[in-house]
């Protein structure tokens, strides 16, 4: 009888030693996966050239957003993952995803060209774009303590760009009736990265990222900011509310046979994420 009781204080005390330790420490810090999914809310502005018999230089991008009369803003669902993968947890794994796009009929205010193809002022046309954003990072924590991580690493932000224009054209200077041109593109950005979570309670974290680079790739030539501030409530031990802002900005110029042209894309604002860490 003895003997069961010792047992019993032990693993009663080593038990809420090592809850403490847990409830002391927040599950962003703590935890190996973090799942996080809901709504970012961006500002956007997405213009497109499409390089034709003009020298690409002198292409005039087009604004979409202007050429459809669109809101700047639109609500897109979010998201995104950690893994710490390794024995030791210093190793991870991240990944984001989100997707915008518009479709609409519209007379356009100002001349299209799309390769060789005009689509003329005052025409009916129907313009269309669709972009999806694909992120994937490998780090490793650089310090690590009870209520902060530094980490770093390496990753790939991958852009899906669809775009589209149809109606009533111009080729070499004569009508062509009804035409339709669109391009996509899948384009892999490879970027380095930094990232740093302080939790000063075992409910709060503050956490900011940021993704660089700019990088000449055979037929692609582009570069990329990634720059994500926010901050963690920890709700219950494995459910969590996040909040934070986002800042994208991608620029590329392509020559490739599916794609040739360039593109600046911007996306700016914040977002807001159910959390599930186990």
């Amino acid at each position: 009888m003895k003997d069961i009781l010792t047992i019993v204080i032990f693993l009663v005390t080593f038990g809420s030693a090592f809850s403490q330790q847990e409830d002391d420490k927040h599950p962003l810090l703590a935890d190996r996966f973090i799942i996080g999914a809901g709504w970012y809310f961006p500002a956007r502005d997405v213009k497109l050239g499409i390089e034709g018999s003009v020298d690409l230089e002198e292409q005039e991008e087009i604004d979409f957003d202007e050429t459809l009369g669109l809101e700047k803003g639109e609500n897109t669902f979010n998201f995104n993952f950690m893994w710490r993968f390794s024995k030791s947890k210093l190793w991870s794994v991240r990944g984001e995803s989100f997707k915008v796009g518009a479709t609409r009929n519209v007379t356009l205010d100002e001349e299209i060209e799309w390769e060789d193809v005009i689509y003329p002022v005052g025409g009916e046309a129907k313009v269309s774009y669709e972009i999806g954003l694909y992120r994937i990072f490998f780090g490793r924590a650089i310090s690590t303590g009870q209520k902060h991580e530094l980490g770093g690493g390496l990753g790939i932000h991958g852009l899906n760009v669809k775009a589209s224009v149809e109606g009533n054209a111009i080729i070499d200077g004569q009508s062509a009736g009804f035409e339709r041109s669109d391009v996509s593109a899948f384009l892999p950005l490879p970027n380095i990265g930094f990232w740093y979570f302080w939790a000063p309670t075992d409910r709060w974290a503050f956490s900011a990222s940021v993704d660089w680079f700019d990088v000449k790739i055979d037929n692609i030539s582009g570069g990329l900011w990634n720059v994500s501030p926010g901050v963690t409530f920890q709700i219950i031990r494995n459910l969590g509310v996040n909040v934070n802002y986002q800042f994208l900005k991608f620029n590329a110029d392509i020559n490739k046979d599916s794609f040739k042209g360039s593109f600046d894309l911007k996306f700016s604002g914040p977002s807001i994420r159910v959390i599930g860490n186990f």
